[in-house]
């Protein structure tokens, strides 16, 4: 059985057009849909950076199930600082949302999404964070 042309152009047009709204919808939830903002959530941990530090010294498997990909609340003492990225206690490396005028030798709370750790520098990265009065 043929189709009519004019019945062939019609399916494909439709076909076409879903795809379209198929690809642009999945390219929007990959691009924004995914994303979370972590000032607004509670922290699922309030710790300090001894205790965090220490957390993945002993084991780090264990840490990283535990703290991976939360957000959390962590308290220390500025090591380092450059305005977007700052260290607390040699080993907490906090990616900032915002540029900070924080200085060295001072406590700071900072809440952020632990990223994972580097086992072979030491350093537990986290990122979106900000800074908790």
């Amino acid at each position: 059985m043929i189709i009519p042309m004019k019945k062939t152009y019609k399916i494909v047009s439709v076909a076409a057009v879903i795809l379209a709204f198929g690809l642009f919808g999945g390219y929007a939830y990959v691009m924004k849909g995914g994303s979370r903002d972590v000032n607004t959530e509670e922290p699922a941990y309030t710790l300090n950076a001894v205790d965090l530090i220490a957390d993945f010294n002993k084991n780090a498997e264990d840490a990283s199930k535990k703290y991976l990909n939360k957000t959390i609340e962590v308290s220390g003492t500025i090591s380092a600082s450059d305005g977007i990225d700052l260290t607390l206690n040699q080993n907490i490396i906090c990616n900032m949302q915002q540029k900070n005028a924080l200085k060295n030798g001072v406590q700071a709370n900072i809440k952020g999404r632990l990223l994972g750790f580097d086992d072979l520098m030491g350093e537990i990265k986290l990122d979106q964070c900000c800074i908790i009065k």
